[in-house]
């Protein structure tokens, strides 16, 4: 679904904002530990780590303790970690055993996360293609696994978040990917800004409200998921920003931008220009 992406983030409070964060979304071995320096040299300050769903346990909490070591040395620190995703990787399966089989792969990848420290994992509820006949039990299969993954989150001290998906995935509407973790009060959302295809981001934050515990922050064309820089696409981000403020938002500003979409300074700079226009209208 998603190819190599930058995930940068910006730390958000409820005095005096500053941008503060940076992150890797996809592969953390692509992102070098100059450019790393650069990101927190432009002001950036937190990181989100994606697992790898690739190679052996043992492969992938090498790369990502490998990630972890560049992000300290630079002086980042751990925000989130998106879980491994795939068409194999899907926790809404019809098949049971391959769905048993999912959660036990992601309840170690899970303990993985734990020796990296995030406040938040971001978890998808599906892949795709999902079938409209098959649709309500795939809703039923992701609410059974997130059920069991959320305690793992928890036992390392974690929030988990299920991500907003296009196209046919689970979770491409607020009424339903609120059905989704409706069960289960310790379970929040990611907000992907550029996910949404069937409805106005605006109303999604205004349904969500304060179930929005991290975002990822990108551009689109409002016809598929581009992962543009903000401007670039339809979205009006001072109206965006505003409704998050309104939501209650105080997580991280997290940017998951295409490789070679904006600069680090840039992105820092988009974040502080929202951050004083909202300011100034209070």
């Amino acid at each position: 679904m998603k190819k190599m992406l930058w995930t940068v983030a910006l730390l958000l409070g409820t005095t005096t904002l500053w941008a503060q964060c940076l992150g890797v979304g996809g592969s953390t071995s692509s992102m070098r530990p100059e450019a790393m320096a650069q990101a927190a040299a432009a002001g950036v300050g937190y990181v989100e780590i994606g697992i790898s769903g690739k190679g052996t346990p043992d492969e992938i909490r090498e790369k990502a303790l490998h990630a972890k070591q560049m992000a300290d040395r630079a002086g980042l620190k751990v925000w989130s970690c998106h879980l491994p995703f795939s068409r194999q990787i899907d926790i809404s399966v019809l098949d049971d055993s391959l769905r048993r089989a999912n959660i036990e792969f992601l309840t170690r990848m899970i303990a993985i996360c734990g020796e990296l420290g995030p406040q938040r994992l971001v978890l998808h509820p599906s892949s795709e293609p999902i079938a409209d006949a098959e649709r309500e039990q795939r809703i039923r299969n992701s609410i059974a696994s997130i059920g069991i993954l959320r305690r793992e989150a928890r036992r390392i001290g974690a929030v988990l978040c299920i991500e907003d998906l296009p196209r046919t995935c689970l979770g491409r509407t607020s009424d339903e990917l609120l059905r989704i973790i409706a069960p289960y009060p310790d379970v929040m959302i990611c907000f992907d800004t550029n996910h949404l295809l069937k409805e106005d981001p605006l109303h999604f934050i205004e349904a969500c409200g304060n179930r929005i515990a991290t975002v990822h922050i990108s551009d689109y064309d409002g016809v598929d998921e581009r992962h543009w820089f903000p401007g670039k696409g339809i979205l009006d981000w001072p109206a965006l920003y505003g409704a998050l403020m309104k939501a209650g938002y105080k997580g991280v500003f997290m940017y998951e931008l295409k490789n070679g979409e904006g600069t680090f300074d840039g992105m820092v700079s988009f974040y502080e220009s929202l951050n004083d226009s909202s300011r100034a209208k209070e």
